[in-house]
């Protein structure tokens, strides 16, 4: 019976082919946004370029836009509904809790058929018939829902986010973009899609104007954890990335971790302190926490109240949610200039 249900499935999906012609030493910082053959008006394909498991990338073609989505964590669909293609998601995985979908995505979010924090099995996704898995790149791998060539040779399209395989150059904002306008070519969704990059765009873009005669540039550490080693957010990181591109100075740019002795003698003007999904629901306590780490409490940051909670969903492969990203660290570098955003 397991055997017929697998391949009355398969006969449902379609729309979706790849090309082998993939190249393996491509850099992240060459990934182009590749030009659309044609578009879906003119009963052509869509080709874009994103990876496949094993690091690799490759072009998939899309001879329509896909109608029903497999979305795996929160970036992945929180995407497609800002696009405008919530309706298709037919199943989204890895959101820790629905209060924190981003509040004008919340009614669509609760629409999606089937929503868990878990991942569903291999045998349950290609029982729900997709066309389309949009996912990090654990994703794709044998722990969770198989390989990229698992789902292309049963006509299944993937998208991968370039940020979530953790490439030589780290999650540079410029992946983000490109996963967003890919999305919107794909989705046939490229006029919301450039509007989303522009907004952000014009936001670093502000910051930047409005900052760059300072005459002293704030110092910032990106860290998180509570013990003798805590954890760095370094140049390759997004959020070191989005420092750098607002005017700040990135300390501890080149590690991955640091002690906190290392950070009082660098006595950084503001701490952007990192929570993860689960404990949303405790970033007050854990920002008074942080105050209270041994040694913190004749840091600059501390006394001037410059400890930053920075959520993980708007740092880590974030996806539209790069703008929260973007207002959180604007405020952190410039308290004065720009207002604390409401991050949820």
């Amino acid at each position: 019976m397991k055997k017929l249900l697998l391949i009355i499935a398969t006969l449902f999906l379609s729309g979706c082919s790849v090309s082998s012609n993939y190249n393996k030493n491509i850099d992240v910082a060459d990934i182009k946004i590749p030009v659309s053959k044609s578009n879906y008006d003119d009963g052509k394909s869509v080709v874009i370029n994103n990876l496949r498991t094993g690091r690799e990338f490759e072009d998939q073609e899309f001879k329509k836009p896909p109608q029903r989505l497999v979305c795996v964590w929160q970036n992945s669909i929180e995407t497609p509904i800002a696009l405008g293609v919530g309706d298709k998601i037919v199943a989204g995985m890895g959101v820790h809790n629905a209060k924190y979908i981003k509040e004008e995505y919340r009614e669509q979010y609760k629409k999606i058929p089937i929503t868990s924090l878990e991942n569903l099995d291999q045998e349950s996704v290609i029982m729900m018939q997709p066309d389309m898995i949009v996912g990090w790149y654990s994703t794709f791998t044998s722990k969770y829902l198989r390989s990229t060539d698992f789902w292309h040779k049963r006509g299944v399209g993937t998208y991968i986010a370039v940020s979530s395989a953790w490439l030589p150059n780290g999650q540079i904002l410029e992946n983000e973009f490109n996963d967003i306008l890919n999305l919107g070519k794909v989705f046939n969704k490229s006029k919301e899609a450039e509007s989303i990059v522009n907004a952000m765009k014009e936001q670093i873009n502000d910051v930047s104007q409005q900052t760059k005669s300072l005459a002293k540039r704030p110092r910032a550490l990106v860290m998180g954890g509570m013990g003798r080693q805590l954890g760095v957010y370094g140049k390759n990181s997004l959020a070191g990335d989005l420092v750098k591109r607002l005017n700040g100075e990135l300390l501890a740019a080149n590690e991955r971790t640091i002690s906190a002795e290392q950070v009082i003698e660098m006595d950084p003007d503001v701490i952007f302190y990192l929570v993860g999904e689960s404990r949303y629901q405790d970033m007050d306590k854990i920002i008074d926490q942080a105050y209270k780490i041994n040694g913190f409490q004749n840091l600059s940051c501390v006394r001037n109240k410059r400890i930053i909670g920075l959520p993980l969903n708007a740092i880590y492969t974030p996806g539209v949610r790069t703008m929260d990203g973007i207002k959180i660290i604007a405020h952190g570098l410039y308290p004065d200039l720009y207002p604390k955003p409401n991050s949820f």
